[in-house]
């Protein structure tokens, strides 16, 4: 439970920084606190349904990759025309954003393992 709260909370943290990135590039002024809480409200969902995509488990890594992209983005379009996002922010800028935030998990997922895998390295080599 602890990871998945993690989780869900820096994914929020990375969608609102990229918002602010993108906002502040096409000039917006402020962030709106609706923001907050629609993306903390999708953030939730996607990695709920994140649980039950990885109880499928294929020898392919990128038809794991591409289960897990497709499922979040028909997440950020469903919620996307939902909370109205498209008036403000054009649906192919959502695509690219869940895209990088994806990316950007994996990466983070991928720095992590590898630290651990060389901590245990380092505990067989103090053992022997």
């Amino acid at each position: 439970m602890k990871k998945i709260s993690v989780n869900i909370l820096c994914s929020t943290a990375v969608t609102l920084l990229i918002l602010a990135i993108l906002g502040t590039i096409s000039g917006a002024q402020f962030l709106l606190i609706n923001s907050v809480f629609q993306s903390l409200i999708v953030n939730i969902v996607i990695h709920t349904g994140l649980l039950f995509t990885h109880r499928f488990e294929s020898c392919y890594a990128i038809l794991e990759f591409m289960l897990d992209i497709g499922y979040m983005e028909a997440v950020v379009i469903i919620f996307g025309a939902v909370f109205s996002w498209y008036g403000s922010t054009p649906i192919w800028i959502l695509v690219i954003m869940t895209t990088i935030i994806y990316i950007a998990g994996v990466f983070l997922n991928m720095v992590q393992m590898r630290q651990e895998v060389e901590e245990i390295n380092e505990l067989l080599q103090k053992r022997k």
